[in-house]
Formats: C-alpha cells, structure tokens, sequence
C-alpha cells in the first residue's frame, strides 16, 4: 500500500472537520418517554453491508519474462458476470481470463470479453475502471491473469460481480471504536429472493472466512473468521461467521472481509464486504457525582455536570433521559420522564444540557430524580466517546409560576427550548427563500434548473467533502443572509439540511407554511459505495475523500439522534433507472455490480427511506447525477415545479 496516499487520506479525513464556519445557537432538544428507545443506538445488524461482489487486490510482481504480473483464481456462481478493474495503469496491462487448471499450452483459447470504459463512485467523486462483460461465461473456476511491462507498475483491483441470487452480509458486531477497544466483525450468507428478503441461510453457503484489516498505519494483516461459538460468536455451526481485533490506533481501519464457500447447487461461492471503521482517541471522564439544575428563566432549568478532557474547540453531541419518581399505590417507583440532547462544548469544565419543567408536570414526577444513560459523542462519527449508566440529579423546586401557567399540552419550546431573540427580531421580515441545496463533492446540480423555482437562492461549496455537521453549519452561515428560508436538497445536502434544522435555529425555524425541507436521492441510510470507495482513493489519490456519515454504519450513528419532530418535517424522493425486459438496466454500469436493485447509481431506493419523513414517492427513468444512463434526478421539471410550488421560504 501507498503510504503516502494513506496519510493524504486520513488528512482529508481530519480536514473535513477543521472547516471554519459560523458558530450557530444549539437547539435544547427533548422529548416525551417514549420516544426513548427510538433515540437509542441502531442494533449492530441493521447496519450490515450486503454484498454481490468480490473485490479483489491486485498485487503485481516480477516474473520469469521480466514483466509485472499477477495471476488469481476467481470463483463464479452466477451467469452473465462482469468484471471492472481499477488502476491508473490499466490501459496498459494485458488481462486474460481462461479456465482454472487448463494450461496455457493445451490448446485451451483465452476466453473473449467485451470491453467498455466507465466510472464508479458517488455524485463527482469518481475513478476509471474498466468493464469487461463475460455473457457467455458459465460457473466455475477461472484463472484471471494480468501482465504489463511498466516497471513501476501501480497495484489495483478486480471487482467480479454476477446474477447470482447469493449475497454475503457483514456487520461490526461491537458498538466500542476507541483507540483499545476489541472490534468484531460478523458475516453470513443468505439467498436474495426478492427485493427485501435477507433472511439467515442454513445450507451453510460459507465453508471458510478471513479478514483483510489495513490499519491507518498502511500495514496489512488477515485474521480468520470462525462459526465455533467461541468468544464472539454466538453458537457453533450457525452459519454466522465472526472474528475480532483491537483498534491500536486513531484513524480508519479498512477491513475487507472475504468468504468462500458452496452454493446449494454445488457451484463455487466467493464474496466479499468493504468496511471502513473510523476510530478515535477519548480522554473524557465525568468528574461530578451528581447533577445540578438550576432555573435559567422561564421553564427552563439548566443541568450541569464536570467533565474533565484535554480536547479544546472541541463540540460533543449529548444524549441523557431524565428520570422522576411516581407514586405507586403505596409504594414509590422511578419512571422515565424525557430524553434530552444538544450539541455542547465543554466550558470551564462543565457541560450543560437543558429541561423544560413542563416535562416534570406533565408526568407528576417528583425527588429523586435521576440522569440515565448519559453518552457523548463525536460530532463526526458520532462514537461514544463516554458512556455513564446514572447520577444523582438535583432540581430546584418547581416555581409556582410554572404550575399555574401550564395548561398540560405538549409546546415547541418543550422540543427545541426557547427561540434567540435574534431569530424572533426576522420572524415577521419580508424576503424568505428557497435555499437550494446540492450534495457530497458535488458541482452545480440545481443551476441549470434554478429557474424552474421561484424566489429561490443557490447554496454553493462546490466539489467538497463535509460531515452533516460542518455541511450543516454552512448553510446556516448562507441563510444568516434571508430571513427566513426551505430548502430543496440534494443529496447528502437533504442529511444535512436535517441535521441543521435538528441541532441549531436558523432560518429555517422562520419559515412560513408549506414543506420545510424537501429531498431527492439523499442516503438518509447511507451507501454500500463509501467502503469500495475508501479502497479505490488510495490507488489513485485522494479526492474528495472518505465520509463517514455516508457510510451504511456512520448513517445509522447519526440517525439516532434524530427525533421524529425533526423527521416529520422532511418531505423526500427517491428515483432509480428505467427498467426494460429486453435489456440489462443500470444508472451507471459500474456501481450497478455494487448495489441492490432498485438504486440510482450512488443510492439503493431502500436506504434512501427516512423512518417519520413524508415519502412523496418513487420515480423511474432518473438516476443521481449527470452522466449516467437515465436523466439526472434534479432535471425533473415537474418535480420541480411541486417542490417550488409547495415549498415554505
């Protein structure tokens, strides 16, 4: 591995962090009891990758002719399979494909392929690759062969994918990435049915499982993957295949895990799943016992509690449930009161989140009171960096102003806390805006249709790579500008325009009636894409770079911090490519072998669904971006029409 483009890949990572944006107002964030559990984070499965591919490494070497060259058993179980291969070099290897054991002299011809160029990636971050079509191949095992006289040849990959009903599903089975802890690894194999069946195989698919890790150091080593029920894995001879090591070091892991089995037809099985698992280094400890409250004005009490860290500038995302005790016949029990969240930066020592007393009436709760269930988070990754199951919390008594003024119904100020005056100054201010919003390393997706929206502006960052949350922070930088503004996005800029609405006030908490935010292929769930992707950057270079709430995992991570008063405010799209009988359908050739039908050549239609959004319905003959097969999602005149006609400004 290149280890100088593996330090320019984790630059880009830290740099995607280091933004300089505005410092908008953080939201104080709660909600009723039950929706505790909906805040809580994602079960380990549900974050699995699925695959029907395997992407293999091309590791060139010296031969007996004095060439670079590289030879590999591949196993094929499905018909019409293809291949792409990847590397800045690849127009001048030579790749032959023949039967596996047939020898080169024994009258057995090289097998012919159609070749094609294409891209593989998301919206502009994209590589080469070439496309060789295999429609006459059958199953088996064949020998695939590449040789160049470039002595200073650049590695690659094979990415060898088919029709075959047959996936691998793999998932990090821990929820610890910190610099020390074990990080384990589980995968099976089912068959694909239909479009939403994944359901666990026991005709036991896989025979044998490693993992190929690549530590943020660039060193390579492979640990095997068991069914034995021991450690990790959870019973003997189950089908599920589990493995494990420790994260020695801050930065992403690149685990490939490979498996090799029989399929129940008796043909040979081979897949693999491209993770990227960010870890990082945490000092946090809490140095209180217990939590104050105090009234800060109103209803709102603030709690506070000590946290000790040698981290400055440094933002936390901070999730606790607040606990009272109820009286129960003739006896006391504690009863979940609400969640509370924000986004908060440790001042002098202390970091603070805040109630609203109205939840404390609404209940009938009284002393004790407990804070559960405290974590604090990354505001990139969104990794726990610091878990506390409980403490003491002490409130003040509640003023008799509250209970009077109280009338038992549910506010938005007990959801969001108390509106800046700086925001209520605009409320009432003529000029809100359409804020159109593109994506992830995207160019100019609406400015050829920014017509077809009235009274509308263009968010503009061009070809950039930015969490939800500095992505986020931008656009609220922009909208300082109206005040008041929607949002129709694009794109990760959909996540992120989420993500601004939830955690800070801006313009958007202005806007007038009509849909707040409005969506078009935007990966709420995340893409398979973004582990193949971190993979391919280190052969050619970084470009835009790895982003993990892109990732189906880092997704997920943020998700659960997003409550459904949020969700209910995003109305969403989604598209895929026109699908024709008589003919092999795609978005974009390459990235079809990647993802499950139906998908728009960056997102599958499942992970663009947003659990609480208003799903306004799904669309063929549209793909994500421009250059591929079908029209690009953004180019929709009527769709677009709607989103300006319904949209609030």
């Amino acid at each position: 591995m290149n280890k100088k483009i593996l330090t320019g890949a984790v630059a880009s990572m830290l740099l995607i962090t280091s933004v300089v944006t505005a410092n908008p107002i953080p939201k104080q964030l709660a909600g009723p009891a039950i929706e505790i559990e909906l805040m809580q984070k994602a079960a380990p499965e549900e974050n699995a990758i699925i695959s029907k591919h395997a992407m293999i490494a091309v590791d060139l070497s010296d031969n007996v002719q004095g060439q670079k060259s590289w030879s590999q058993n591949v196993l094929i179980d499905g018909e019409n399979p293809k291949v792409l291969l990847f590397s800045p070099d690849k127009k001048q290897w030579q790749l032959n494909i023949r039967q596996a054991g047939i020898q080169k002299n024994a009258g057995q011809a090289d097998i012919d392929y159609i070749a094609s160029e294409t891209t593989f990636g998301m919206a502009e971050e994209r590589f080469p690759a070439t496309q060789f079509d295999l429609q006459n191949l059958k199953s088996g095992r064949y020998e695939f062969e590449i040789n160049t006289e470039i002595n200073e040849a650049a590695n690659g990959y094979l990415l060898v994918s088919s029709d075959s009903p047959y996936r691998l599903k793999s998932f990090v089975s821990t929820q610890g990435q910190l610099v020390g802890d074990v990080i384990n690894l589980s995968a099976y194999a089912f068959a694909d049915d239909s479009e939403f069946t994944v359901v666990k195989n026991d005709l036991q698919l896989i025979r044998s499982a490693y993992m190929r890790i690549t530590d943020p150091a660039g060193q390579v080593r492979e640990i095997s993957l068991f069914d034995d029920g021991a450690e990790f894995d959870k019973a003997a001879l189950d089908g599920e295949f589990n493995g494990s090591f420790v994260a020695e070091q801050e930065g992403l892991y690149q685990v490939q895990v490979i498996a090799q089995g029989i399929t129940p037809k008796g043909k040979p099985f081979y897949r693999t799943v491209e993770h990227v698992i960010p870890v990082i280094a945490s000092d946090l400890l809490i140095n209180s016992k217990n939590v104050i409250g105090q009234y800060s004005g109103g209803h709102k009490i603030d709690l506070s509690f000590g946290l000790d860290t040698m981290k400055t500038d440094t933002r936390f995302r901070v999730f606790a449930e607040v606990w009272g005790t109820k009286e129960a016949g003739k006896s006391k029990e504690l009863v979940p009161v609400s969640w509370l969240s924000t986004i908060a930066e440790v001042k002098k020592g202390q970091i603070n989140l805040q109630l609203d007393d109205r939840w404390l009436l609404s209940e009938g709760v009284q002393a004790p009171f407990e804070l559960k269930n405290i974590r604090i988070e990354d505001t990139q990754y969104y990794i726990n960096m610091l878990d506390v199951e409980r403490l003491p919390l002490q409130l003040p008594n509640i003023s008799a102003q509250s209970k009077s003024s109280y009338d038992g119904g549910l506010y938005e100020s007990m959801l969001k806390g108390d509106k800046p005056d700086s925001l209520k100054a605009r409320e009432k201010a003529a000029g809100g805006k359409l804020m159109l919003v593109h994506g992830y390393c995207s160019g100019d997706a609406w400015g050829p249709v920014q017509y077809q929206f009235s009274n509308s502006v263009k968010f503009t960052d061009f070809g950039q790579n930015r969490t939800h949350d500095a992505f986020a922070r931008l656009i609220d930088s922009y909208g300082d500008n109206f005040p008041s503004f929607g949002v129709v996005a694009h794109s990760q800029g959909g996540a992120a325009s989420l993500h601004l609405y939830t955690y800070y006030w801006s313009g958007l908490d202005n806007a007038g009636s009509g849909r707040l935010i409005q969506s078009v292929g935007t990966p709420y769930q995340g893409t398979p894409l973004a582990g193949n992707l971190a993979a391919l950057g280190d052969i050619f270079g970084v470009g835009c770079g790895y982003n993990g709430n892109l990732t189906v995992s880092g997704a997920s991570s943020w998700l659960s911090g997003i409550p459904t008063w949020a969700r209910n405010k995003v109305n969403y799209y989604t598209t895929s490519f026109t699908d024709k009988w008589w003919r092999y359908d795609y978005c974009n050739m390459a990235s079809d072998l990647v993802l499950s039908d139906p998908e728009d050549g960056t997102t599958e239609k499942s992970r663009g669904q947003l659990s609480g959004a208003v799903n306004r319905g799904h669309k063929t003959g549209q793909c994500h971006t421009e250059g591929m097969r079908d029209m690009a999602q953004t180019r929709d005149s009527s769709r677009n029409g709607s989103m300006s006609s319904y949209a609030a400004r």
